[in-house]
């Protein structure tokens, strides 16, 4: 694909800063698809948390949940659960969480859309990069990216009108053995007694490492961050000023206050669900 004039993206970058604003990010998820949908135009979007474990919809039906969030507390993390289904991932100030999302949704398949978010981390990080499930990480999927084996990120992605956003969660730096850890006791606390019908994840912690390890490299967020966006730049002209614009238009703040109530329910739902 070729770069022109009109293959514009626009760039969200995001830091959350206070514990309060946890639920931000996936409310603009449900926005962003929105527009990307009715305007046709692509938006990568960059972001950053405080120590917090993201749970999936799946992991609401842990037997002692409340258990594994009273675990989640004593080791200072705050938690909520996402809007969508799979398994609970760690972040940090050391994870990058990068979404890209595409128009014209019924032109990219699913495994498409999988593929191309593959193609952007070889081609930025290292063509080492291998797609395929690593059983023992937390939250293990098809497209879990892997260098020599070892877990560098997660591919997930949602679809709702004409847009499908395609999600990766970078282990940029920090101590993954610490995240793999937390997670580990997470689910050996809340999946007790065993789930019948769901296989939860016999976390290994030597099965994931970050970036800047494997690659030894000084990678931080604002590195990782430049080098994704060089590649993007191959395809696209990137804009970095006009997304505030968007948040500010009325039909992305009506659809952010829906997905934001929607996401409130369901954390009102984890909590009183595990207690």
């Amino acid at each position: 694909m070729n770069k022109t004039l009109d293959n514009t993206i626009l760039l969200y970058n995001q830091t959350i800063t206070k514990d309060e604003d946890m639920l931000v990010p996936f409310a603009d998820t449900g926005a962003i698809l929105k527009f990307v949908s009715e305007n046709s135009i692509p938006v990568a979007h960059f972001w950053t948390t405080p120590p917090t474990v993201i749970l999936g919809l799946q992991d609401q039906r842990l037997k002692n949940i409340a258990g594994g969030m009273k675990r989640l507390e004593e080791k200072r993390y705050i938690y909520y659960v996402r809007n969508s289904g799979g398994l609970g991932v760690v972040t940090d100030s050391g994870i990058l969480n990068f979404t890209l999302f595409l128009p014209n949704k019924n032109n990219i398949t699913i495994d498409q859309a999988y593929e191309q978010m593959h193609q952007i981390m070889q081609k930025t990080f290292s063509d080492k990069i291998k797609t395929g499930e690593i059983t023992r990480s937390y939250c293990p999927g098809t497209y879990d990216l892997s260098i020599d084996g070892k877990k560098i990120a997660g591919i997930s992605q949602r679809r709702a009108g004409n847009a499908v956003a395609i999600m990766a969660y970078i282990s940029v730096t920090g101590d993954q053995k610490k995240r793999s850890q937390l997670m580990k006791d997470f689910y050996e606390i809340s999946n007790y007694p065993k789930h019948k019908n769901i296989e939860y994840p016999d976390i290994d912690i030597h099965c994931m490492t970050d970036l800047d390890e494997i690659l030894n490299q000084n990678l931080t967020i604002d590195v990782a961050k430049q080098k994704i966006l060089n590649t993007l730049v191959d395809n696209y002209q990137i804009d970095r000023g006009n997304f505030n614009i968007v948040k500010e238009s009325l039909p992305y703040k009506d659809a952010y206050n829906q997905t934001m109530d929607d996401l409130i329910y369901k954390n009102k739902k984890l909590l009183l669900g595990g207690k």
